[in-house]
């Protein structure tokens, strides 16, 4: 079952990955492909954290943020596929922008990154935001069956 501190954890990692897209999306356009590759991939993988809020899993390690997200998520069919290509590929852009001393960031790239972090966000809220509200839903449920079942009881 979902608490308010979880849900409260998820709305702050939200949060921070529009912050993410919103620096992706002014990096692009002042050409800086790299910084809006990087930005693009930290929106999608604090989304991805926004999302294991909600079951109070954290990890130090990206690989393993992603490695969970996959196998518990995307594998279990709970999201679309396509959002672990979407990450993977900005994965892949960042590393090669942060990391590789000749590597050019495209603006094609970047613009591909950028939309597809738009798309990943909007996934992920409607997903957190089906998950709160059934959970929350099913609570109470939950709630009226012990009632009910108190009203049964003989006294």
């Amino acid at each position: 079952m979902l608490d308010d501190r979880r849900i409260e954890l998820s709305e702050t990692r939200l949060k921070k990955a529009h912050r993410e897209h919103q620096a992706a999306y002014i990096s692009k356009n002042a050409g800086l492909f790299d910084a809006a590759n990087n930005r693009a991939y930290y929106a999608m993988f604090h989304a991805i954290r926004a999302v294991l809020a909600l079951d109070d899993i954290d990890f130090k390690k990206h690989s393993q943020t992603l490695g969970y997200f996959n196998r518990n998520y995307v594998n279990a069919n709970l999201v679309d596929k396509s959002l672990n290509e979407m990450v993977r590929r900005a994965s892949k852009c960042r590393n090669g922008s942060d990391y590789e001393d000749y590597y050019v960031a495209t603006k094609d790239e970047a613009e591909l990154n950028v939309l597809n972090a738009s798309m990943f966000l909007t996934t992920v809220e409607q997903y957190i935001a089906a998950r709160v509200k059934g959970e929350h839903i099913q609570s109470s449920m939950d709630a009226e069956d012990d009632e009910y079942e108190d009203d049964d009881l003989e006294r």
